[in-house]
């Protein structure tokens, strides 16, 4: 890991740590045998993870026709494949500390899209989009650590992305890294899975790598696009943004972006009541 980005984890004295029962959900992202049953009954050993969870889905947004009061009703309403994607959302969250200066909402609802859009364009290239949706729920993270170890030199940053620059690049010239390289060896410290670690590392130039990887390809498009929502781009100023080559790896022609983006673009996000 370079020195800089060394320096910077030890100007956080205490990294926060995620729940064990996210980590394992996590890291079973991509396991067909992974114990649905007990990863239950850890999740309801997590009760502020509970709370938002049954707060979340008795919310207007999901529109149940009753009530639901415990996690196994939960899974009988939603499946377990949404419980997840709740579990990991709402853990995550809950460790993201209020920062000065720092509109810590915003950046999550940022990151909210950035996860439905990459798992939408992970869908689209036929890959992991569990992976794609977790990598770009937390791709937030590395900024956000960078806002609690350099919080001047963070906001010069988001000021110059406010005025239309792109964030890694003002990244790299001033502070030597990314902040993707930061969240990935975040989860690197987390003992988040491998796979999940690369996608998001790699996501800050899906390009470098030969061939790129899609799912990094999808996470840096995603991205991209909810930071483009962020600046006020307008849908026909998106799609003549996004990077031909990263559309072109995912094998999304010009005429099917122009056709389906309008409606992932108007899609919100299951997750905003998280915030609430």
């Amino acid at each position: 890991m370079p020195t800089k980005m060394n320096q910077l984890f030890d100007q956080i004295h205490k990294i926060p740590q995620v729940p064990e029962v996210v980590r394992s959900i996590i890291n079973q992202l991509n396991n067909p045998h992974a114990d649905m049953l007990q990863i239950a009954k850890d999740v309801e050993k997590e009760q502020v993870i509970v709370l938002k969870i049954l707060r979340l889905v008795n919310s207007a947004h999901f529109g149940l026709s009753r009530k639901i009061g415990s996690i196994d009703e939960a899974i009988t309403m939603l499946g377990m494949n949404q419980l997840k994607t709740l579990v990991v959302a709402s853990g995550i969250v809950s460790v993201v500390p209020q920062l000065e200066n720092f509109d810590v909402k915003q950046s999550w609802r940022n990151s909210f899209r950035t996860a439905g859009y990459a798992k939408w364009f992970a869908d689209q290239a036929g890959v992991a989009a569990d992976i794609a949706y977790t990598a770009g729920l937390i791709s937030n993270l590395g900024n956000i650590l960078i806002h609690i170890a350099s919080p001047s030199e963070a906001n010069e940053i988001d000021q110059h992305v406010k005025n239309g620059n792109t964030r890694l690049e003002i990244e790299k010239r001033r502070l030597g890294y990314t902040s993707p390289e930061i969240c990935a060896e975040l989860c690197r410290r987390w003992k988040f899975a491998e796979e999940l670690v690369e996608t998001i590392e790699q996501s800050a130039d899906p390009l470098a790598t030969e061939p790129p990887s899609k799912l990094a390809c999808a996470v840096f498009l995603a991205h991209a696009i909810s930071d483009y929502q962020d600046q006020g781009l307008d849908e026909n100023q998106i799609l003549t943004s996004l990077p031909k080559q990263i559309t072109e790896s995912l094998g999304l022609t010009e005429q099917m972006l122009t056709e389906k983006i309008p409606a992932v673009l108007s899609a919100k996000s299951e997750l905003d009541g998280l915030l609430d």
